[in-house]
């Protein structure tokens, strides 16, 4: 069996039907791998809302661990990886699994997204722009069992599935874009703080600790759990290496 089957086409009228009840996420999540993507071996998904034209937010996620779901919770869109990558510059992206860690998120991520898509036989991971018009307004990201074989027919499916969740995420009654939107950083995610991000410039540039907490008015201690929650997420083991991949990554921008 390969991705390039045509009928999962036939299955939109009937997920469309389903999001008119404006389903949570994580309902639509498992509706796409029951429905649209059944053949295509859908195994785990995100469903990230732009916000501020700054940061992909997660809303919802199927199929994945605790730690995996809080590391790609915020997206920075300036970002090397596809999920930002989709949205920022609306197209679909599709890539093999294999060495995904070591060719996006600067190699930090190898071993650890290799890992979670060993133990899931990933072998495709696609992202697609949500649209609704004529603007992005998020992603959507999976992961399949099966190698992506691009297609007329497969890529007909992906703007359909774009366009049918804009009208799903931009609906007031779904609650996606109108609810809350949770900016918390959790420790490894690599979405920073303004004021992390200037802790670790001031950082970089050689300033001490006291120092740093002199210049922006905060407690000695406050700099410390900055620059150790960056280092964490960075998975560094010092601040020169953490500035360095910041600014490698854009994350500074």
């Amino acid at each position: 069996m390969t991705a390039s089957r045509s009928a999962t086409v036939a299955h939109l009228p009937q997920f469309l039907r389903y999001l008119s009840g404006l389903p949570a996420p994580e309902k639509t999540l498992e509706a796409l791998a029951a429905g649209p993507l059944a053949r295509y071996r859908m195994v785990g998904g995100f469903i990230w809302v732009l916000v501020d034209g700054s940061h992909l937010v997660s809303v919802g996620s199927i199929g994945w661990p605790m730690d995996l779901e809080e590391r790609y919770s915020v997206i920075p869109i300036g970002l090397d990886l596809p999920a930002a990558r989709a949205p920022r510059e609306d197209t679909i992206t599709i890539d093999v699994a294999e060495g995904f860690g070591s060719q996006y998120v600067g190699s930090i991520d190898d071993e650890y997204l290799e890992g979670h898509f060993a133990a899931k036989d990933v072998r495709s991971v696609v992202n697609v722009p949500i649209r609704h018009a004529r603007s992005v307004v998020g992603c959507f990201g999976f992961v399949t069992d099966e190698r992506w074989v691009e297609s007329p027919e497969s890529t007909t499916l992906l703007e359909a599935l774009s366009s049918t969740l804009g009208l799903w995420a931009t609906h007031p009654g779904s609650g996606v874009l109108s609810g809350p939107i949770n900016l918390t950083q959790r420790d490894w995610s690599l979405a920073f703080t303004p004021r992390q991000k200037e802790v670790l410039t001031l950082a970089g540039e050689g300033r001490s600790n006291s120092q740093i907490a002199h210049q922006l008015h905060v407690s000695v201690s406050s700099v410390k759990q900055d620059v150790q929650h960056m280092m964490r997420a960075l998975r560094t083991h010092s601040r020169d290496s953490a500035y360095e991949r910041a600014q490698r990554l854009k994350l500074l921008d």
